[in-house]
């Protein structure tokens, strides 16, 4: 695990990734059965947790709506990775048209809508089981991660909670930023669904 995370940055040092506890559960939840599955990631940024995504999963495909700088330095820090396909893609205005997939990494834009679309399109796309994996699930300023969650959770058959990953309610991560917010429930969360089937299925 140690190998994986060299050189990657903690959230306290670089405020748009995920914390390295983040990532350490992301590995430790997929451990056994990742080597199986193609995830998507949506939101590359700078590279960093794709780096983690490609250790555990069998293939990746991230998408961002930037090619400079976002997937111009993802491709620089993983250029030692065979298993990362990237797209540049404006999820909130441009037609997927992906390959099915078995996790997603919702990470991209935080609003409700944003990540309500994000969800939606994975539904569509995506395997009739799949698990989700959501980042700022307990962000203090951008609420949309947990507002979607908690609703679909209520409300969409076979999709549930499997475990909360990262830092805990009340830890603080961006004092380096110069901000004292602290989160007001986990950093993360990871759900599954799996499609209902009709009785004649």
């Amino acid at each position: 695990m140690d190998k994986f995370l060299e050189n990657i940055p903690d959230k306290r040092e670089y405020k748009e990734t995920t914390s390295l506890k983040f990532k350490k559960d992301i590995i430790e939840c997929f451990s056994e059965i990742g080597k199986d599955y193609t995830a998507l990631e949506l939101g590359t940024n700078h590279g960093h947790t794709t780096r983690i995504l490609s250790f555990v999963f069998n293939k990746v495909i991230t998408m961002d709506w930037r090619e400079d700088p976002n997937l111009k330095m993802a491709r620089e820090l993983n250029k030692d990775r065979d298993n990362i396909t990237y797209i540049q893609k404006d999820l909130y205005k441009e037609n997927w048209n992906i390959d099915s997939f078995d996790v997603a990494f919702i990470d991209a834009n935080h609003t409700y809508e944003g990540v309500k679309s994000d969800l939606e399109n994975c539904l569509k796309y995506g395997n009739d089981e799949m698990y989700f994996i959501f980042d700022d699930y307990g962000h203090p300023m951008s609420k949309g991660p947990n507002q979607v969650v908690n609703e679909y959770l209520n409300s969409l058959d076979g999709f549930e909670r499997v475990t909360y990953i990262g830092e805990p309610e009340g830890t603080k991560l961006w004092e380096n930023s110069g901000r004292d917010h602290a989160l007001e429930t986990w950093e993360g969360i990871i759900c599954k669904y799996t499609k209902p089937q009709n009785f004649w299925s």
